[in-house]
């Protein structure tokens, strides 16, 4: 299967076309009702009103399905990022986008349901997934850093080295949200670091 091969390369697969759709719904259905831990691939097909043979074929086993939501749900909240920051200039540009990438994936229902009914699973992601996923994510934002960079809205830095920053703010963030105002914390982080000279 497509997708457990990609599980055993290190990387998230790559986003997965619309047919996967109704699958990885349903997915996200059950991942939110029982959580990612409790879900089975039964559960899956029986949301879905298929049988479970028919999810093994399209999705593979519960991790690969849930590795192909991810995958789609990063596509999904990186696609709307351009426009978000299309009419802003300088470093708030980059708050603007960290500040939606942080909001949208804590509205996620089911990154929400880890957050609150699965601490346990949120650390065995940090430690055993988190770091291709990192890379993952950067390597996704990278070109839209590079994007501010070339217009001169950012400091002249690496695109890649900023964009791994911020997904590493983005995660700690993601985790354990600052006490104060979001945007007014990674102002204050952001935007001194990348002013342009």
């Amino acid at each position: 299967m497509k997708a457990e091969q990609q599980q055993l390369t290190g990387t998230l697969p790559p986003a997965p076309g619309p047919a996967l759709d109704p699958y990885l719904d349903a997915a996200a259905r059950c991942f939110t009702r029982f959580g990612v831990g409790r879900t089975s691939v039964q559960d899956i097909a029986r949301e879905l009103g298929v049988n479970r043979t028919t999810v093994y074929r399209q999705v593979g086993n519960v991790r690969s399905a849930a590795l192909l939501l991810v995958s789609r749900e990063i596509d999904r909240i990186l696609a709307v990022l351009p426009g978000r920051i299309a009419g802003l200039t300088g470093p708030e540009a980059v708050v603007e986008l960290l500040a939606t990438v942080i909001e949208d994936s804590l509205a996620h229902p089911v990154l929400h349901k880890m957050l609150t009914d699965e601490r346990d699973m949120v650390g065995a992601l940090l430690a055993g997934e988190i770091p291709r996923l990192f890379t993952e994510i950067t390597d996704r934002m990278a070109p839209l850093v590079g994007l501010l960079v070339g217009r001169g809205a950012i400091a002249d830095r690496d695109p890649v080295v900023v964009a791994e920053w911020l997904t590493r703010i983005a995660v700690t963030v993601v985790v354990a949200e600052p006490r104060g105002p979001l945007r007014r914390f990674l102002a204050e982080l952001l935007v001194p670091a990348l002013r342009p000279a």
